[in-house]
């Protein structure tokens, strides 16, 4: 008797090690359930960078000259929402070839000059990770733009595409929707300013077009922008057309200021570390539950065969 129950003493203690390998197993590790922080001002958000193939060599005069032009944009967001500057400058310099750098920055004009030099530093922060050492670089933020390159871009129309994007569809039913939409869209393409935002309910619209165009040169471009803006997404729920020199966009409730595109533009911040930790996570847990289940049909096989041995010893005996 006393083999027997030394022999189910040990059986217990064998299922009591695998609910806690099972549990063990289950728990997510600190590398997938762990939130990294992130950064979260939506006035900093990365739209899109354009960089060049050709590059300067570190320690150039080029690089020094760009330090330089960086360094004084950001100062200047203090006192002003644009910018642009060459280096080196002053009345008898000339320009050299792959020496001197011609650069601006802008940002929106609802931002103060606070958020304004925080929306520049980071996209000059962002440079370097995304446009390592490119002699040209066109940097679009949410609410700023940083530009440069080794050709003087100043006064020169361009109405290249360089990001379009369209929210998810709204559907027809919703014709109050549509008509305020159209109304903002319209009313964009009025106007002589270089920045405009139009209301109507909880639509908000907003094109602007990089101060070193003419007024005759920035209602060109706003006038493609916002054609381009009307025809692929005035069915969407949000959209924008961003050109080489101006852009138009559009989208439902808050501030573009405190907005950050996604696909329905209604102000909520994408996070993808966000997402691929939620991803981690989920699949730590899908893991476990799977290892859990072949921990058990393992038990119950090992349970049975324990168990028909035990009683054929109680009857042997």
């Amino acid at each position: 008797m006393s083999l027997f129950r030394s022999k189910m003493f040990k059986t217990k203690m064998t299922i009591f090690c695998f609910f806690l390998t099972a549990l063990i197993l289950m728990v997510p590790t600190s590398s997938t359930a762990t939130d990294n922080p992130t950064y979260s001002a939506s006035t900093d958000t990365f739209i899109y960078a354009n960089c060049s193939q050709a590059r300067f060599s570190p320690g150039s005069a080029y690089e020094t000259n760009l330090k330089f032009l960086l360094s004084s944009l950001v100062n200047s967001t203090v006192l002003n929402r644009y910018n642009n500057l060459t280096v080196p400058f002053g009345s008898g310099v000339k320009p050299e070839p792959d020496v001197t750098v011609y650069g601006l920055f802008q940002c929106s004009v609802d931002l103060d000059p606070i958020s304004c030099s925080s929306c520049v530093s980071r996209a000059i922060a962002l440079v370097g990770n995304t446009c390592p050492n490119s002699y040209s670089v066109f940097l679009q933020m949410q609410n700023c733009l940083v530009r440069y390159d080794k050709s003087s871009f100043f006064g020169v129309q361009d109405k290249t595409v360089m990001l379009k994007t369209c929210g998810q569809p709204m559907g027809f039913y919703d014709q109050d929707a549509l008509t305020r939409v159209n109304d903002v869209i319209g009313s964009l393409g009025s106007g002589s300013e270089p920045d405009r935002t139009r209301v109507n309910g909880d639509v908000r619209g907003m094109a602007q077009c990089t101060e070193d165009l003419s007024p005759a040169q920035c209602q060109d471009c706003l006038t493609d922008a916002i054609g381009r803006l009307r025809s692929d997404c005035l069915m969407a729920q949000g959209g924008y057309v961003y050109l080489s020199k101006c852009y138009a966009r559009f989208s439902f409730g808050g501030s573009h200021a405190r907005q950050t595109p996604n696909s329905n533009f209604g102000g909520e911040k994408y996070d993808k570390d966000d997402d691929d930790n939620n991803i981690g996570k989920t699949l730590v847990i899908i893991i476990g539950i799977i290892t859990l289940v072949i921990l058990l049909v393992v038990l119950l096989a090992f349970l049975g065969k324990k168990l028909r041995k035990l009683q054929d010893d109680k009857c042997c005996r």
